[in-house]
């Protein structure tokens, strides 16, 4: 990778970039084909990564994290480790697990008295030095490993490279067992919340990023964009330096305060960089137009309402599209809306709030159900002592009763087409915003914060008991999902009990659920039928002033018919994160860049590719079920290919002028090279 780039936190597209850049300098600058994914101190690995590492070349994983469970013992050191489209690569975990080896005698011995696979294999490996801050091997080490080549008592050392020591394994490696599934460490799930301004930040860059790719994309193509050049050298740097931020110990919250003071400033400046990047390339797209405009930067038809001045419109946007902006308010067409401090009403949700400012009942309107358990508060902010450092929080934080923030004021207004109660919190020296949100047509009930935090060793959280019976709650992550336990039954359930989600989390039954979504958050708990959201946390060490500052983000309760698939919770998912945007002086329409037939594929990526004038689409099944595809295109083109990650062609795919033609397995990510045929 271009880092030993965190995984967990990190969105799909940037990990994908991780492979491609890192895998492009070893083989440009060392000629060197890497072939091993070597994270052996990140905080887990979610379950999709073997697929994207097999699509990048990469069959081979190492890690040792996995030896620091607090819990259960890994009971493997090599083995396949089975994603969740189905897809192995071949892991080896060292069984001293340590990345600093001394490398005497009695670590050697160890390799072989704990090597959980050695009745299937000879092969193990030691990972010596000072690893941990890039020092690597001193004379020691290599004297001592001399000294141990033939040493009597104690397992041949042989020093070569990690991708012989893989060979030898794929020699014995019938025998080894699968682990499918997450590889999920059971401690530093402080590293899901700490730090929240750096993840907010890098969400907001890499969707940023997205953006650009998508427009430079409909510049290449679009008739008006005739003389638009992608500054491929500049947002190549932009990319790097994210990744650089997306460090192991940088995202995840775990390093010193000099590296925030530095990397959040940077941020700023990169989404500044970006932003102007994209404003050039909606410029090429202009046509010499002047009207406002609606762009669509996600891959499906959406309706929505969009503001722009004092006038809210309701704007039907399709696929990657740009839509004239009906100045026109449609309000008298919105349904009624009621707000007081104590309920919020539209057309689908009457929400009742109490004088703490939780919500005291959600009742779905259409279909006659209560949202909450009898008896539950929703949004009952909670904050507990978190005596923890920015890696980790005291398992047994909840033993203790929390606090509760101190409602000051609440008013309430409708707003267009949004009924909103404006609530304000104080806890100690720190002062809490929230607008609770609900807006005509629309099912989500939306929060958002803003947060003058001035805590120390304290973690402030939200929680919603809803009615529903699940023992799965399912999670996004990248390029898919995954089920979580909610239920406490074995040692490997209770480990779970904080862990990484991305853009939601969706608890349900068959007839119905609750989604949780967020712009920016990660850590959730989902038990007993509370789904559980860490929202802000203090630690004092590696950085005395962590999140000591000031914050803003959304998360919204989403409650629906059926299962998180029929429901629409994906989409609904980006549709929070992405919003319709509106640009002042917009370009000419563009009726869809793209789009798909099949509601269970997501378009995650549109980008120029890395070489000639091509088109990059990136796209996954989203379900976990087979999908035949449709790609229609708003361009002709030539060519098209199927590539893996890195933008190599693999196969032709079926296609014809304007459109191609895709089956997709269950998770199965794919890549396309289109070349468009001309540029009018």
């Amino acid at each position: 990778m271009w880092v030993e780039g965190d995984v967990n936190l990190a969105g799909g597209e940037a990990i994908v970039r991780q492979l491609l850049y890192g895998i492009r300098y070893y083989r440009e600058e060392l000629g060197y084909e890497a072939n091993v994914a070597w994270l052996p101190d990140n905080f887990g690995f979610p379950a999709s990564l073997p697929q994207i590492l097999s699509r990048a070349g990469i069959h081979h994983f190492l890690t040792i994290k996995l030896s620091w469970n607090l819990i259960n013992r890994f009971p493997r050191h090599s083995f396949w480790w089975e994603g969740i489209d189905g897809t192995r690569v071949l892991a080896h975990m060292p069984p001293e697990g340590n990345y600093n080896s001394p490398a005497l005698p009695h670590n050697v011995r160890r390799i072989e008295e704990s090597y959980a696979d050695k009745e299937v294999s000879r092969h193990a490996m030691l990972l010596f030095g000072v690893g941990d801050g890039g020092g690597g091997p001193g004379e020691e080490h290599l004297e001592r490993l001399r000294r141990l080549t033939n040493l009597e008592g104690v397992p041949p050392v042989r020093q070569e490279p990690a991708s012989r020591l893989f060979e030898r394994l794929e020699a014995e490696a019938d025998g080894f067992a699968t682990w499918t599934g997450e590889l999920y460490l059971e401690r530093h799930q402080g590293t899901f919340t700490s730090q929240a301004r750096s993840k907010r930040l890098n969400r907001r860059l890499e969707l940023a990023l997205r953006e650009l790719d998508l427009t430079a994309s409909m510049a290449q193509v679009m008739p008006v964009s005739s003389t638009y050049a992608f500054p491929h050298q500049q947002v190549e740097a932009i990319w790097k330096e994210m990744l650089l931020y997306q460090f192991h110990d940088i995202l995840p919250g775990s390093s010193i305060t000099r590296v925030y003071d530095e990397s959040l400033p940077r941020y700023e400046a990169l989404l500044e960089e970006v932003e102007s990047l994209t404003r050039s390339a909606t410029q090429s797209l202009n046509g010499g137009g002047a009207q406002a405009s609606v762009f669509n930067p996600l891959g499906w038809q959406r309706t929505e309402w969009v503001r722009h001045g004092h006038t809210w419109s309701l704007v039907t946007a399709p696929s990657f599209s740009v839509v004239p902006l009906d100045q026109e308010s449609h309000l008298g067409t919105a349904p009624p809306l009621k707000a007081t401090p104590d309920r919020l009403e539209n057309d689908l949700l009457s929400v009742a709030l109490d004088g703490s400012g939780a919500l005291l009942a959600v009742r779905d309107r259409q279909l006659g159900r209560e949202v909450l358990t009898a008896g539950g508060a929703g949004n009952r902010l909670a904050v507990y002592a978190d005596s923890g450092h920015a890696w980790d929080f005291p398992v047994d934080y909840d033993r203790v009763a929390p606090d509760r923030p101190r409602l000051e004021a609440s008013t309430a207004e409708v707003c267009g087409p949004r009924a909103v109660v404006h609530q304000r919190y104080r806890y100690g020296e720190s002062v809490i915003e929230q607008d609770v949100i609900l807006t005509a047509g629309n099912r989500r009930v939306d929060f958002v914060t803003r947060v003058d935090w001035r805590e120390s060793g304290r973690m402030l959280r939200t929680s919603f008991p809803v009615a529903i019976r699940a023992d799965r709650v399912t999670c996004d992550i990248q390029f898919g999902s995954v089920a979580r336990p909610t239920v406490r039954n074995t040692s490997w359930d209770i480990a779970k009990r904080e862990f990484c989600a991305h853009k939601w989390v969706d608890l349900s039954q068959p007839d119905y659920g609750v989604a949780l979504l967020n712009d920016c958050k990660y850590g959730h708990r989902v038990e007993d039928g509370v789904l559980d959201l860490n929202l802000l946390r203090s630690p004092s060490w590696p950085d005395a002033t962590a999140d000591r500052a000031r914050h803003e983000f959304t998360y919204s309760l989403l409650p629906h018919p059926g299962d998180h698939r029929s429901a629409g919770v994906i989409r609904a998912g980006y549709e929070l994160n992405v919003p319709l945007r509106v640009i002042a002086e917009g370009p000419a329409p563009i009726d869809s860049l793209l789009s798909v037939d099949a509601e269970n594929v997501v378009v995650e990526t549109v980008k120029p590719a890395e070489e000639g004038q091509a088109i990059v689409v990136r796209l996954y099944e989203s379900w976990g079920a087979d999908a035949s595809l449709r790609l229609n295109l708003g361009f002709d083109i030539e060519t098209a290919a199927r590539t893996d990650l890195l933008e190599r062609p693999l196969e032709p795919a079926d296609h014809r002028q304007r459109q191609v033609d895709l089956r997709l397995a269950p998770f199965e990510i794919a890549t396309l090279l289109l070349v468009p045929s001309r540029r009018v």
